[in-house]
């Protein structure tokens, strides 16, 4: 019987927003690209049709800040929906990767784009004066990534949010120590290619063999994240979770088939760009995989709008019980 939202649990109510606002995130970041898509000029408003090549071009554009904020805003919400389960890790790796993508923007090979924001090369760039803004924040990353995994690992130690249920202590401890090995050592890298005297010259087109630090994040938080709704796909991956329907089970191998075919596009498309020439293909994939995101997210949200635990709670109430 569903629980009545007036009734339910704060943990319940956290757990379903969680889950909705990162369907309102991809909402609001589809939302802003297709505005700077269509409007030639905020000041004053001149409306057109000018795509950009892709999403993360958005960067360059006055919808920055929206795409800044949305991707860091679902950083977050990814590392709130903390679990146990293999699915809830593949979402913490994806939450390292996803303040990367906004941190470090893509390169302008576009010639629209070169003819308002000029590259101090003719190759693929990022214009001089966002360079200085890419590394401050890989520096901020940097010590915000320390800093959690140092807090989150005190925090498991403490006796009072120590987990003592035994294999889930355990499982939960391996995933916390994988997550934080990965969230070291993509700081660690990310640091060395932007500060490194050897290597800071190619900043941010320096990561062998991908090249683009941009690229690289972007296909590793897709590339992640296409692998838990083939979990879910195989049944429940929580304790306690509303197992999932038929129909949404095939609805989450739908996803993930899609989200494969759809990455493997975008590599070609990059790969061969001058192929597609003024084709927004980059936008186009782009725009699929994040739509594919958001399908999840809503998929799950009424699979489990009625859990009677947060994953995050469930060792430490059984362990008391």
């Amino acid at each position: 019987m569903a629980v009545a939202e007036d009734l339910a649990p704060t943990s319940l109510k956290t757990h379903r927003y969680l889950r909705l606002s990162l369907v309102l995130i991809v909402f609001t970041l589809l939302l802003s690209v297709a505005l700077q898509s269509i409007v030639v000029s905020w000041e004053p408003l001149l409306f057109g049709w000018r795509p950009l090549s892709s999403i993360s071009h958005a960067f360059y554009t006055p919808a920055r800040d929206v795409f800044v904020g949305t991707l860091m805003a679902a950083s977050i919400a990814l590392l709130a929906l903390s679990g146990r389960s293999r699915s809830t890790t593949l979402l913490d790796i994806c939450a390292i990767f996803a303040p990367l993508i906004a941190i470090v923007p893509t390169g302008i090979a576009d010639t629209r784009a070169v003819g308002e924001i000029p590259c101090p090369t003719a190759s693929e760039c990022i214009p001089t004066e966002y360079v200085g803004g890419a590394k401050a924040g890989i520096a901020v990353y940097t010590v915000v990534v320390v800093v959690v995994v140092v807090t989150m690992a005190v925090i498991r130690r403490h006796p009072r949010t120590r987990d003592t249920a035994g294999v889930a202590a355990r499982g939960s401890a391996r995933s916390a120590t994988l997550v934080s090995i990965i969230a070291l050592v993509t700081a660690g890298t990310v640091t060395v290619l932007a500060f490194s005297p050897a290597l800071k010259d190619g900043f941010p087109f320096n990561l062998w063999p991908v090249g683009s630090i941009h690229f690289a994040a972007t296909l590793l938080f897709f590339g992640v994240f296409a692998a838990v709704p083939i979990l879910h796909a195989g049944g429940p991956v929580e304790p306690g979770e509303t197992p999932p329907s038929p129909r949404q089970r095939a609805i989450y191998r739908w996803i993930a088939g899609l989200l494969i075919v759809d990455l493997v596009v975008l590599v070609a498309a990059l790969l061969f760009r001058q192929v597609f020439g003024e084709t927004p293909v980059v936008l186009i994939g782009e725009a699929v995989a994040l739509a594919l995101f958001a399908a999840f997210w809503w998929v799950q949200t009424f699979q489990r709008w009625d859990d009677p635990n947060a994953p995050s709670l469930i060792g430490r109430v059984s362990s008391r019980t």
